[in-house]
């Protein structure tokens, strides 16, 4: 696998005091209900609920690393989360996508990190976003991209702060293209991003070059190396271990199948014959993602979601 890293990355990140902040996006008191719940993963590693997808937080013996941050909105709360585990200073945010649940709070947080770091395709992504936006209302682009803006092209970056080494991968086109999953090899633990749906069915964003087959592979070469004792941080749903990991894939594989031996089926023809029962883990969400949405999608013939009205 070919290991990607950023020029200048150790000179410009020195300093792990937070970025001064600007007028732009400042952090407004929420009067919100408290919202955000932490679960504790692994020694200095936690998982943290809100709305959305789920937030990693990992802290070092002088810094936090933050995975992925939930809404604007909710940046406050947030980082009132953070503050009951650590007052060390968030050094980097990672993004692992760039949907607006995982990536909406780094308006705000650019002023409190040293830098954000996404793959490739997620800052082309949010540049293209942000371009119907007014200019006071843009903001949060990552500063450190891993890969190329061909989705198939596999990267690495590894980060080493304060004796803790994470590994941050992207292996192809799955949800999106521009997943990239976070792994931490001493703990061991992952954070996959929406690369792993638990509790909901997988969401493929075709438009943003996501790709169903691709999911599946991902998942089964995850599946492939990961050690047993791994924890792991899905996308959506709750903290699980490699057993869960393993029904995910066999899932996936098993819609694969099905779709094979029914070439002339429809997405919902394809749901209505396959046994969705066995697969409890999974459920269906009339407004996002279908069994008849996500065969259409692992058929090449559906866009992955409900359509929006």
């Amino acid at each position: 696998m070919r290991i990607l890293t950023a020029l200048g990355f150790a000179a410009a990140l020195a300093s792990a005091l937070p970025l001064a902040a600007h007028a732009k996006h400042q952090a407004k008191e929420s009067t919100a209900p408290k919202i955000h719940k932490i679960e504790k993963v692994a020694e200095n590693v936690y998982c943290i609920f809100g709305q959305g997808g789920n937030v990693g937080l990992i802290v070092t013996a002088n810094h936090a690393i933050l995975i992925d941050d939930q809404f604007e909105r909710l940046v406050p709360g947030l980082v009132e989360a953070v503050r009951s585990v650590t007052p060390k200073p968030i050094k980097y945010l990672i993004n692992t996508h760039g949907h607006g649940d995982h990536v909406g709070g780094n308006v705000v947080l650019e002023k409190q990190v040293m830098a954000i770091v996404a793959h490739a395709n997620v800052r082309k992504a949010m540049i293209k976003e942000q371009a119907k936006l007014e200019p006071a209302k843009r903001g949060g682009l990552p500063e450190l991209a891993l890969g190329s803006e061909d989705a198939k092209e596999r990267a690495r970056l590894d980060i080493h702060l304060d004796g803790t080494d994470l590994h941050l991968l992207h292996l192809g086109p799955g949800h999106t293209d521009g997943d990239i999953i976070v792994g931490l090899p001493a703990v061991p633990v992952l954070h996959m991003g929406d690369l792993f749906f638990l509790g909901m069915l997988p969401y493929i964003d075709v438009e943003g070059g996501g790709s169903f087959d691709g999911l599946a592979s991902q998942i089964a070469a995850v599946a492939s190396w990961v050690p047993d004792n791994t924890r792991i941080i899905p996308g959506h749903g709750p903290v699980c271990g490699k057993p869960e990991l393993l029904r995910y894939r066999d899932l996936l594989l098993a819609i694969q199948a099905h779709v094979k031996a029914n070439p002339a089926k429809d997405g919902p023809a394809l749901a209505a014959s396959f046994d969705t029962a066995t697969w409890p883990e999974w459920k269906p969400r009339p407004e996002f993602v279908t069994w008849e949405t996500l065969f259409s999608v692992a058929s090449g013939k559906g866009p992955g979601r409900v359509s929006r009205p």
